[in-house]
């Protein structure tokens, strides 16, 4: 061994350091210690910078500002006043935000979810009219958008005095027939989805069939209404010997045997609507459909001015809790209704309503759960207030004369939740929940603008499912809303859920916007906060 060459020892252990310092993961070991030693010391630096800057100008490095009297208004704001801290300024922001935030993201999630199938759908109207929608709505920017719902829309609404009502107050009279129309209508509605997809000449006879019905009812009592001379010696005239009637079952018997020579497609359709019309029209002659009115009074539930949105005030009484118990074991119920539904659904291979019956099981046990509630007696004298002394008086009478307090009418009240509708009392709605002015336009803006982008989203989550599996699902007899929700739509979220995501964020960010009509959420009351 040669004198300039280090030992044998030396050189392995030298050779092994070397190899240790080339492997890549302590190099990146390495690369991220170095890194964070960095950033450890810039912030310090910065941090050791900053606090001396704030004790150079007596300002104190912390966040007790917030104890602080904030001095300024906010609109709109409910138990609020500039005597208030910064941080109770704050907290109506984060509620002003969290309200708009979440209301815009279910109307622009159902908004965007339709105008996403109606770009795909076959009607050439409907896909052009929601195309022309998305692109007018994407392309436009947001702030303008709200400009526009505030001052054209919002603005333009009538004054307080001539607001809009939904529905309008008094009474009403809502004729006893269209409760059989309706009645009649779902009957035909439920015998249509049971009817097999091989016999469609059933359903082309009952859907035409309920029409004609109605049609010729009605026809009947506009006569009566409008031509008394005619109508009156028609509806309830129950005369067999009476010429038009026959003359008339005649004009029907010729009509049937033209139908029986036309096309078979179109045969089950006139068939149908032939004898719905025959059966309305001896309905109406023979009086069985009745002519009376149903008497109710209305009360506005959505009152809707330049002011904007109010709607009835949900509040839980003194028995909201016991009745929450029943609806908590309703839900656990339902749970185990729809999983035994759906074990017992793979066993045989038959399907079963699942959603159907855990939702009846739910209202079910929600309802039984009501009248038992209903059902404990309130005290028959309550404590008032009475001329500075608290009295004993019936719980009728205290109500009667208007002496109990609205917590009192919580406590005494027979239902598990009270629902105050609107009233107008001067140029304000109490009781209710308003919604400002402010608020309408910046969500009527958020909704329609980031129903555009979600539209898109859901448009190509559509298309990005397997065409195979439309027409197995077609070939498998599946109508359009069952193919749309069973399979299509399910396969679609996965592609659809991500883009969702960030529309979301999106929406959230831009309801910073609100500040330009002076809805002041949380960008407005920390901005206002620090300009003064």
């Amino acid at each position: 061994m040669s004198r300039s060459e280090p030992p044998q020892a030396i050189r392995t252990y030298t050779g092994s350091i070397a190899a240790f310092l080339r492997n890549e993961v302590v190099l990146q070991w390495i690369g991220q210690i170095v890194f964070l030693v960095l950033v450890v010391v810039a912030v310090t630096q910065l941090f050791s910078q900053i606090t001396g800057s704030l004790e150079a100008n007596n300002i104190s490095p912390n966040f007790a500002f917030l104890n602080n009297r904030a001095g300024f208004d906010i609109g709109g704001a409910e138990n609020y006043t500039p005597d208030d801290s910064y941080f109770a300024a704050y907290l109506v922001g984060v509620r002003a935000t969290l309200s708009v935030v979440s209301a815009g993201l279910v109307g622009a999630t159902i908004l965007g979810v339709l105008l996403g199938i109606f770009l795909l759908s076959s009607n050439w109207l409907v896909r052009s009219i929601s195309r022309l929608i998305v692109e007018v709505l994407r392309n436009t920017p947001l702030l303008v958008q709200i400009f526009f719902a505030y001052f054209v829309v919002v603005l333009a609404l009538p004054s307080v005095r001539d607001a809009l009502t939904f529905p309008q107050s008094g009474l009403t009279g809502i004729p006893l027939r269209l409760i059989l129309y309706a009645l009649a209508a779902v009957i035909v509605w439920l015998t249509v989805r049971r009817v097999p997809p091989e016999r469609h000449a059933w359903r082309a006879l009952l859907v035409p069939g309920a029409l004609a019905a109605a049609s010729a009812i009605e026809i009947g009592f506009w006569l009566l209404n409008n031509h008394p001379a005619i109508g009156a010696g028609l509806y309830g005239s129950a005369a067999l010997g009476d010429p038009r009637l026959w003359v008339y079952l005649l004009a029907n018997a010729v009509v049937l045997l033209i139908l029986t020579q036309v096309a078979r497609n179109a045969r089950a359709a006139a068939l149908g609507a032939l004898t719905g019309q025959l059966i309305g029209a001896l309905l109406f002659y023979f009086g069985i459909v009745p002519d009376g009115l149903l008497i109710i009074e209305l009360q506005p539930i959505v009152i809707l001015s330049n002011r904007g949105l109010v709607y009835p005030e949900v509040l839980a009484t003194a028995r909201f809790g016991l009745w929450l118990v029943f609806v908590v074991i309703g839900v656990v119920v339902a749970v185990m209704v729809w999983l035994y539904l759906r074990r017992l659904t793979q066993q045989t291979g038959q399907p079963h309503p699942r959603w159907r019956y855990a939702l009846l099981t739910l209202l079910g046990f929600a309802l039984l759960g009501w009248l038992i509630v209903a059902l404990v007696p309130n005290p028959a004298t309550v404590p008032v207030e009475q001329d500075g002394a608290v009295v004993l008086l019936p719980l009728d009478e205290a109500r009667e004369n208007e002496l109990l307090t609205r917590a009192d009418e919580l406590l005494y009240s027979e239902a598990p939740i009270n629902v105050l509708l609107p009233e107008q009392r001067g140029l304000r709605f109490a009781p209710g929940v308003t919604l400002s002015q402010f608020f309408v336009a910046l969500l009527l803006a958020l909704v329609v603008y980031t129903a555009s982008f979600i539209a898109e989203v859901v448009r190509a989550g559509i298309m990005a499912v397997p065409r195979g599996q439309i027409e197995a699902a077609r070939a498998l007899g599946l109508r359009n809303t069952q193919m749309l929700q069973l399979v299509i739509l399910p396969q679609a979220l996965r592609v659809i859920i991500p883009p969702l995501g960030n529309q979301y964020l999106n929406l959230a960010k831009n309801s910073s916007l609100g500040i330009a009509i002076g809805y002041m959420e949380t960008y407005g009351v920390m901005q206002t906060a620090i300009n003064l």
